[in-house]
């Protein structure tokens, strides 16, 4: 799988991987206090999903990358936003409206200056997007670009398809992948669906001196 493959699929209208409705688990897991302006959320490979619409409803700041322009432009027009668009550095081009600050590009081409007010991120679709070279250098990339103490809500898929996007990742992948940068928790597995997938939430934090300005205050689960 290369970038052509994803700007195909947005092109074509073949995100079928795409939701309209937030994801069951984020509403029930996402166990954050708001912080207004200081809560600054990553969400890696964030196409044009309404997941963020959730969070910058609750206070936060959402940071998003995507290799798509079409996905983030479709995203942008049903928030009925004019993004300002701005050319940066490493073939990275930025589009900011309201809560949202969303970088077109590739991922690996962000580091951890783009990183430094996040206090949280939330992969639903990231991880289980990349087959399994690439899933190594995404967990070490997003390791390398976090600060000690931020908590991921990572969610993982399991099935019995061989084949994808989106790839199956084991508990056992998880950890293998980011037990040496992160300490991991399972929250939870979904119900099956219709399509014998299971979906399974996990809450990562990375490891290390927890100097982050902002501090994350839990809250119950509803």
């Amino acid at each position: 799988m290369d970038k052509a493959f994803w700007h195909q699929r947005w092109q074509e209208g073949r995100i079928g991987f795409h939701q309209d409705e937030v994801h069951p688990a984020l509403p029930d897991y996402w166990s954050y206090a708001p912080h207004g302006a200081s809560g600054v959320v990553f969400v890696p490979l964030c196409g044009k999903s309404n997941d963020m619409v959730w969070l910058a409803q609750q206070g936060w700041q959402v940071i998003g990358v995507e290799l798509s322009a079409t996905a983030i432009e479709d995203f942008f027009t049903a928030q009925g936003l004019e993004p300002v668009r701005t050319e940066v550095a490493d073939s990275l081009c930025l589009y900011e409206a309201g809560a949202y600050r969303l970088y077109c590009g590739d991922m690996f081409h962000l580091h951890r200056a783009h990183m430094v007010d996040v206090c949280a991120v939330y992969d639903r679709a990231s991880l289980v997007a990349l087959p399994e070279p690439m899933r190594h250098r995404y967990a070490f990339h997003l390791a390398q670009m976090l600060s000690p103490g931020v908590s991921v809500l990572l969610i993982s898929l399991e099935h019995d398809n061989p084949k994808g996007p989106p790839f199956k990742v084991s508990e056992s992948e998880i950890e293998w992948l980011f037990g040496a940068n992160f300490d991991i928790a399972l929250q939870t597995r979904l119900p099956e669906d219709d399509r014998n997938v299971v979906d399974v939430v996990y809450r990562m934090t990375r490891k290390g001196r927890q100097d982050i300005s902002v501090k994350l205050k839990e809250m119950p689960h509803r």
